[in-house]
Order: C-alpha cells, then structure tokens, then sequence
C-alpha cells in the first residue's frame, strides 16, 4: 500500500472565498474533493495545477511514478 498523496489546487467559492481543490491516491485510486460548499470556479492559473495534480495521482495509483513527499501542495491556500 502506498503513502496517501495529496496535491491542493487553488479555487474560489461563490462568495470570492479562496478555497482549495484536493486531489488525493489512496490504496490504488484517484479522488477529486471539492471544497466545502456547493461550487467553485477555477482560476486560469489553477487549470494546470489542476491537471498536473490529477496527472500525477494517476500514475502513482498506477505505481509508474515514485512517491513524493507526503503533501505536494501546490498552493496553501485555505
């Protein structure tokens, strides 16, 4: 069993609130979590975030990738 991996990409609430996308692997799987609340909207910028995070998940589930620290934060934004 790998180490869980988390990567955080930047988001916004519909309040303007700054927010953080998860993008976890854990035993195998890939999962996407959203912030707390019913939406967000991406910022150009974490668009890329956004697919590197979900591009590397993917292939540490896949054990084609070596694992990386812990927490790969991306942005600490909260």
């Amino acid at each position: 069993m790998e180490p869980q991996m988390i990567w955080d990409v930047p988001v916004v609430d519909g309040l303007d609130r700054q927010r953080s996308l998860v993008v976890t692997v854990s035993d195998g799987r890939v999962a996407v979590l959203p912030p707390p609340g019913e939406g967000f909207y991406l910022p150009p910028q974490s668009i890329w975030q956004l697919h590197e995070a979900i591009r590397s998940a993917a292939l540490v589930a896949a054990g084609m990738a070596p694992t990386e620290p812990v927490r790969a934060a991306h942005s600490a934004v909260h």
